[in-house]
This record gives C-alpha cells, structure tokens and sequence, in this order.
C-alpha cells in the first residue's frame, strides 16, 4: 500500500494544497454492472459533443470551480478554457504541464467568503491519471486541493495557486474523451500491439492521431516494442481526399524495405481506422504511393494477416476438464482427446495455442496414503484391527507437458505448484513454477529455459503469483497476486534478462478475490471473482474501471473462466456456461453448454 500525502504550509489559508492518500482497493468494492452488457463493445466511447462550460458574472464560487473542473477538459492552447477561470494573474502562474487526475464523486465545500474573496476546498475520489501522451493508468485515494478566489469585475474567479498539473472531472472526461488504440510491432516485426490511448474530442482527426503514432509508443512498452516507421519520419499533409478517405503523406530520409513498407501500412491503416478515419487510406513516402501496388489507397482488407484480432477460426472449439481428462465438446458430447495427455486422469489445468496444434498441461499426481493403524481400543474394548482406506496424502507433485493437441505429451517442467499454463506468439510456453514465472522456447531443437525477474511486480504487490496468462499479441501479461489483478510487460534486457516489467493494478475496483483470468482480446481482460456480486468482470487495458458482466442466472463461486472476442466461457457450480458478444441480443444471459454440466469442470480455449 502506498501513501502520499502533501501538507499545506500554513502560510495562510490561501495555498492550494493537493493531498492524495492512496489506500489499496480490498474485498468492499464498487463494479458497475450491465443486465444486458455486449462484452467487447462495453468499453467504446462515443462522447457527444457538449460545449464546455464557460465563466459570467454572476456564477457563484461553488460553481466557478465546478466549471473550471470541467474546462481542463479541453487540453488546447495550454488549458486556454480553464484559464477562462483564473485571474489574469494566476493564469499566467499555472503550471498545467504533466499527468491530469481525473477525479469523480467531487464536493467543493465553501470553508470562507467575504464580498471579495473566498476560499473553497475541493475533494474527490482519484480514479486514474492521464498522462500528456493519452495513456490512462488506474488510480486510487483521495484527493483534496484549497484553492482561494477573489471577486474580481467579471466575477469570481480563482487567484490563488493551484496544484501543479491538471484535476478533471470524470464526467467531463467521458463525454469528451474518445478511446483510440495505437499500433506499434513487436521487437520482431511480425505482428501489430495495441498502445490504448485517449483523445480529447477536439484532437481525434486523422492528423492528431499521426502525430502521436509517430511518436512512439508508451514508455512501458518501449523495450517490447518497435516501430516499423523509421525515426525522424516527418508527418506531412494529413487531409480528406475528394474521392473519399484520407491522404497521409510521410516523408523520410531512408528508403523502406518492401517489407518495410507493408508494416507501415499496416501500422497506419490499423490506427486510422480504430480512429475511425474514414477508408481508403492514400499513403505517400517522400511524394510516392507507399504500396505501389494500392496506388488508390490502402484498406484494412489488404493488411488483414497483420489483424491484431488474430482470429484464427479455431477460436469458438471448446475444451473442457473434467475429472482429470481433457475433452473436446462436440455435436453435444464430451469426446476425450487422443493420445496419452489424459493417462492416469491426472490433468489439472491446459493452455491451446492460437491454432490449436499445441497443447501445454498441467498433471498432478499424489502420493499413496499408507494404511494406518487404529487407535489403540479403550481400556476394557475389544480390539477391532482397522484400516485407513488409501487417499492422497503428502505434497502432490506437478508436471508440466506439452505436445501436440492429441498426439503425445512430453515433460517439459515439474514442481510442488505449476500454474495454469499460457502459450506465447512463438509457441513458447509460460507457467508459474513454485512461485518463478518461467518461459519455455524452442531453440535449435531443444527447450531453452528462462526465469523472470519479478523484482518491480513483488514491490508493487506481495504474494504469490496464482495465474499469469499471456496476452494475444505475446507483449503483456496478466497475473493474479493475493487475489489482486495486475498488468506488466514482457521484457527482454540488453543483458539478456526476461522480465516483467512495469507492473501495474489493473483496476482498483475488483479487490482482490480474483481466482482466474483471461484474455478476451489484446486489450480485454476477463476475471472471475470468488464473490457473488460482479462474479465475472471485464477489466479493460484502457485504463478504464472494470465493468461487470451479467450474473442473474449463475451459480458462484466461478471458478474458471475462458474467453475470446466472440464468446466468454465460465464454469461455476451447475457446469460450464457462455456469454456471446455476436448475437447483439440485447437480454443476453448465460447459456449452459449442454454436455459440460456439472461441478468442477474448467473450460479450455486457444
């Protein structure tokens, strides 16, 4: 838990003070839930356009801040808006530089007044903070800032200092901010990762958009990352073309490989049109049509294998655990899968790859309890001779395999405790082995091993690692620790070193009972909760507050959850049931899947 407060110097009551107390989410928590949610669609924002409020004469002290909060909305001109609000003075002293907090449930209570000056204190509930790039990171605390107006000739406006950087209030934020994703490559330049980021509603054309792809991705993501697009690309004209779509012109000093070429198409294209820039995209390098082959404009169809969706087609094929085996739910039926994975029933936990060609699990195998001997009889019994009958007994030994999806199984790891399993980009394989997240790849026919450096996610959170799943595009991951959800990065160092880096809570709003997760997409989380209330919850790498999912008709605890940009499977005490995105039903409940009833099953997806 971290604390941060900051006093106010007691050089009267006219300096502003921001003061934050940071206190870690626990089991008493706040999900907004949908009765009739549409899973991946929840977290698009289409803002309205709402004129921002502006100062007069006759607004009260109360109000004024009430407004200014909203002002700094608007992100233009250096807050000019906001400073609408400040005496000419202080405008001129506002330092508006650095992250903005975005705060909700906001009182201003009025601690003095006089007809020419008063001092209010303004206090909210910190729910993230937004960075000058546009990233949104989850926050928590409380935040309280004294700021001193005066009456001036057009009105009360505020005159004395003001906490450096920016408050906003969440409100305003939602009705003006829209969520567009950024796309970089991973360090091998095979496949697009999503950079979520947050526009001011004024700034979401097609040029603002370019610029901050241009600038890179967010510092987290910097060592996981590239960019096909060279450094010092300069962005020239940015603008509708009369035949329809948008112009791009870029202009470099190098000349791109066609390889090259084709990523930053796909880099491009697959921004523009998360920003909902209308197609086809004409993109020029130094006056000259990037793809010479797309001379009219480039469309999403042209760079679909680079999708960051990465369907694949496999994706609604379920798997289900049950009672040690693995089976694949077909035409109504549990049918085992082949080979020797399901030998001595000992499965725990299995991961598919994308295709599903591979497959990594989890066996468990206890030892034999020995009989034991009957308590010695009471004075004056008879002696009965008894026996214990056989169980487990003693510390259970974990392997972890991996093989073909229905051939044979080979050992690839084994310890007290292995976490489910999680496949990479490359096929490599990703478990938490007796507390160490460790990654298995192939290389030159044989398994190199790694173990990750977890030194900045045990400072953040202390515990266990219980889950860590893999994100689709192979850059993040997602841990559950002490019941507590987080994200990090995947690293590779100059030395060498794999680690997970940058850490940070994915949602202040879940607590800490989370039991399992899973990627629904690159930037959709899904976890299951050992609670009653909000028991699955989408948590979204937008920075955004999880958002629970219909629950009516389950039966918790949930104890396993499967998803992916179609459907989420769970199982809770009655079986293994499904939530689908893609009817647009919008009485959408959970549906079981007739043969997987009963409890204890665990649902298993690629």
């Amino acid at each position: 838990m971290m604390t941060r407060v900051a006093r106010p110097r007691r050089r009267a009551a006219m300096m502003a003070v921001l003061a934050v107390v940071a206190v870690m989410a626990t089991g008493c928590v706040a999900i907004p839930t949908d009765s009739s949610p549409q899973p991946l669609k929840s977290f698009e924002r289409q803002p309205a356009a709402q004129p921002l409020p502006k100062p007069d004469s006759a607004t009260d002290p109360e109000s004024l801040v009430h407004g200014f909060l909203q002002a700094t909305a608007d992100p233009t001109a250096a807050h000019s808006a906001a400073r609408a609000y400040l005496t000419q003075a202080n405008g001129a002293r506002w330092d508006d530089r650095g992250d903005t907090a975005v705060l909700s449930n906001i009182n201003v209570l009025v601690d003095s007044r006089t007809d020419d000056e008063a001092t209010v204190r303004v206090i909210g509930d910190n729910t993230a903070s937004l960075k000058v790039n546009g990233q949104l990171l989850p926050a928590t605390g409380r935040v309280e800032a004294r700021l001193r107006l005066a009456h001036t000739p057009t009105g009360w406006r505020i005159d004395g200092p003001l906490p450096a950087g920016v408050l906003l209030d969440r409100a305003q934020f939602e009705s003006t901010y829209r969520l567009v994703t950024l796309y970089f490559t991973d360090r091998d330049h095979q496949r697009l990762v999503g950079d979520p980021r947050w526009f001011y509603v004024g700034q979401t054309g097609p040029s603002s958009v370019m610029a901050r792809l241009l600038a890179g991705p967010s510092l987290d993501l910097v060592r996981a990352t590239a960019s096909s697009i060279p450094l010092k690309t300069e962005l020239g004209e940015v603008a509708p073309r009369d035949e329809g779509g948008v112009r791009v012109d870029l202009k470099g000093t190098t000349s791109p490989s066609e390889a090259e070429r084709t990523l930053i198409a796909a880099q491009t294209v697959w921004t523009l049109s998360s920003a909902d820039a209308p197609a086809p995209y004409a993109i020029t390098w130094n006056g000259a049509p990037l793809l010479p082959q797309h001379p009219d404009g480039i469309r999403v169809s042209d760079v679909q294998r680079f999708s960051p969706t990465g369907v694949s087609g496999e994706e609604d094929r379920l798997d289900v655990i049950s009672r040690g085996e693995l089976f694949n739910v077909a035409d109504g039926q549990l049918k085992p899968v082949a080979g020797n994975l399901n030998d001595g029933k000992q499965v725990e936990s299995a991961s598919l790859s994308s295709d599903r060609a591979r497959i990594a699990a989890v066996r468990t195998a206890r030892p034999a309890q020995p009989a034991q001997q009957a308590s010695p009889p009471a004075p004056g019994a008879p002696s009965t001779p008894t026996s214990a009958p056989p169980g487990p007994s003693g510390p259970a030994r974990a392997t972890l395999v991996t093989g073909l999806y229905g051939g044979a199984v080979q050992p690839l790891s084994a310890g007290t405790s292995i976490t489910r399993p999680s496949f990479g980009m490359k096929n490599d394989v990703w478990a938490v082995v007796d507390g160490k997240p460790t990654r298995w790849t192939a290389a030159e026919g044989a398994m190199r091993t790694s173990v990750a450096d977890t030194a900045a996610l045990t400072e953040l959170a202390h515990g266990p690692i219980s889950e860590l799943q893999v994100s689709p595009d192979g850059v993040r991951v997602a841990v559950i620790v002490a019941g507590q959800v987080l994200f990090a990065v995947i690293e590779e160092r100059p030395d060498g070193q794999l680690a997970l880096a940058h850490p940070r809570f994915a949602a202040y709003n879940i607590g800490n009972r989370a039991v399992a997760l899973d990627w629904a997409s690159q930037t959709t989380l899904v976890v299951a909760r050992d609670a009653t209330e909000a028991p699955v919850t989408q948590v979204p790498l937008s920075g955004l507050p999880a958002a629970g999912l219909v629950s009516g008709n389950l039966a918790p605890p949930v104890h396993a959850v499967a998803a992916n940009l179609s459907s989420t499977y769970v199982a809770d005490t009655r079986g293994v049931l499904v939530l689908s995105s893609s009817t647009g039903n919008r009485d959408q409940t959970w549906v079981d899947v007739p043969a997987a009833k009963g409890a204890g099953l665990i649902p298993v997806l690629p």
